[in-house]
């Protein structure tokens, strides 16, 4: 979740996982106070009644109890009221991107004014279930319910709600895991989160919104979605307003909150909004070819178009401009600030979006952007590619578009310094993946122990005498590893090979051109990594080509 500044006042704050930060807000009295209940008497199970759906997947929402604490009264009745509340705020979201109909689902009883919800009484007590890392523990308890339960499982979505641990001696209270980790996100109760409080602006009020959109967020990330904030002209939409993955846990219920376009194409082929028996989530090899990045004068847009490769069909593209303000870094717990646009695939692989640089915020020299172009598959797999670019005078510098490279058909690699095959897997780590036209794979040197020290090298094998004019390079999709200084060397027969310079490599995603002054001819290309960006002794790269 993310603070809203006019309710500092109720926030303290905390460092989340999947979340930048946490405000658990301090909450009136508590109407009755939480008490250990002898074991005999607690029985783990669903709640008591009939429960239905008209789908195969629905959220799984659980209510989970430490071994001291005991549920918050009426419960069942107050939560099920704010999720059918929820799940319906969620489908008129998306019916106003133009997926009418459509949301998550949830069992409930016949006149849908309860949801079926899986209370799990926990066999530790509180303080082994902490706010940072508890989430584990939790986690491990659930899961062994459903190992037993198989049958109460249905779909790879889970809600976990616990009750507040305790009122802190300022009145604020304080809990477990609230946060997303995945497919799983975590949140709390108190007495005060009941529907009665929706929409109020007086402190009660106040403090439910950000209890209650903490909530919501955080099931937002537990629906596979990434932090990102309204556009410019959207702060002021009556019908847009904050962006519930941005700030909107503090404005749900209050004032205008909204899912983003692309949360909603995130949605649309989430698990548990579609009705079928579909297999979700399954591998997707996918690569983005080719893309063309320009500034647009006349319309002071990014027009950004390309070409893709998958395995499985794609629904929609998503683009994530992230300001990297600040030098706050980029990635999950610095994404909010994110500015999103969202496309449909033009024919079965291109894509086309125009993005007015008028809906970015900053557009500084000093901060630096980066675009996280994402693929979302019919299968709810999403894979991402990632450019870098940023603003000189007010105007985006956009130097990432791929240029025509030989192509990689018949080429094998000869030789490696050392690669990494235990702890990447079958799929990353091998040199191999240097020449297999996909950016989101990676080579990666040895790190297993021993560990390989620079320099580290590859060399290519072309199977026959090409000309080439340069090198093509690009990082491992986030810059992870990064190579900074390297060499290029050529060769007619493998053995004897010839210097083509020195160069630098920028520490940015997207392809990277290097010329080697005049067109040259050879067989073998050698590229030797002499140095890292973060000055460790391991290297990474996603692929290696020539122009």
């Amino acid at each position: 979740m993310k603070r809203v500044t006019t309710l500092l006042s109720l926030f303290v704050m905390f460092t989340l996982p999947s979340c930048k930060r946490s405000e658990i807000p301090q909450a009136l009295p508590p109407q009755s106070a939480i008490l250990p209940t002898g074991a005999s008497t607690r029985s783990s199970g669903p709640s008591a009644g009939v429960f239905t759906s008209d789908r195969e997947y629905n959220l799984n929402v659980i209510y989970f109890v430490p071994k001291d604490l005991t549920a918050l009264p009426d419960y069942e009745r107050r939560l099920s009221e704010l999720l059918l509340w929820a799940q319906n705020w969620v489908k008129q979201q998306m019916a106003n991107s133009g997926y009418p109909n459509k949301t998550f689902g949830m069992f409930t009883n016949a006149d849908k004014t309860r949801i079926r919800i899986i209370t799990v009484y926990g066999s530790k007590t509180k303080d082994q279930y902490p706010y940072l890392g508890g989430n584990g523990a939790v986690y491990e308890e659930v899961n062994a319910y459903f190992t037993a339960n198989p049958s109460l499982k249905k779909s790879m979505h889970n809600l976990i709600i616990l009750p507040y641990y305790k009122v802190e001696a300022d009145g604020t209270l304080s809990g477990g895991p609230f946060y997303g980790t995945g497919r799983d996100c975590y949140a709390l109760d108190y007495e005060g989160m009941d529907i009665k409080n929706l929409g109020k602006t007086d402190a009660a009020g106040r403090v439910f919104s950000a209890w209650f959109g903490g909530m919501v967020h955080e099931l937002g990330h537990g629906l596979n979605l990434p932090h990102n904030r309204q556009k410019v002209s959207e702060n002021n939409d009556p019908q847009k307003g904050m962006s519930l993955m941005w700030a909107g846990n503090g404005t749900l219920g209050i004032s205008p909150t909204f899912l983003t376009a692309t949360d909603c194409a995130i949605l649309n082929v989430n698990q548990v909004f579609n009705p079928g028996t579909d297999i979700y989530y399954g591998p997707a090899t996918a690569s983005i070819t080719r893309i063309h990045a320009s500034y647009e004068a006349s319309s002071s847009s990014i027009l950004l178009s390309g070409r893709f490769t998958s395995s499985v069909p794609v629904n929609s593209v998503v683009y994530y401009n992230d300001p990297n303000v600040n030098n706050e870094g980029t990635g999950v717990n610095h994404d909010y600030n994110a500015i999103t646009w969202e496309s449909k695939t033009i024919g079965t692989d291109s894509f086309y979006v125009k993005m007015p640089i008028s809906e970015l915020e900053y557009k500084d020299n000093a901060t630096p952007y980066d675009l996280k172009v994402k693929l979302v598959h019919t299968n709810g797999t999403i894979t991402e590619t990632l450019y870098t670019y940023k603003f000189t005078d007010g105007i985006p510098v956009l130097n990432f578009s791929t240029r025509n490279e030989l192509s990689k058909q018949g080429w094998t690699i000869k030789s490696f310094s050392s690669e990494e095959t235990t702890g990447e897997g079958a799929v990353n780590g091998r040199a191999a993946t240097l020449i297999d036209n996909n950016v989101s794979t990676f080579w990666h040197s040895k790190w297993s122990n021993p560990a390989a020290n620079y320099p580290h090298e590859v060399v290519v094998d072309m199977a026959s005498i090409k000309s080439a004019k340069g090198l093509s390079l690009t990082q491992r999709n986030g810059l992870s590893r990064a190579v900074k200084n390297f060499e290029i060397q050529i060769s007619n027969d493998g053995v004897n090979f010839s210097p083509m310079g020195n160069f630098v490599a920028e520490n940015i995603n997207g392809p990277q051109y290097f010329n080697f002054g005049s067109p040259q001819s050879f067989r073998y290309f050698k590229v030797i990594a002499k140095s890292a960006w973060d000055g460790e002794q391991f290297a990474a790269l996603a692929e290696l080509g020539l122009i």
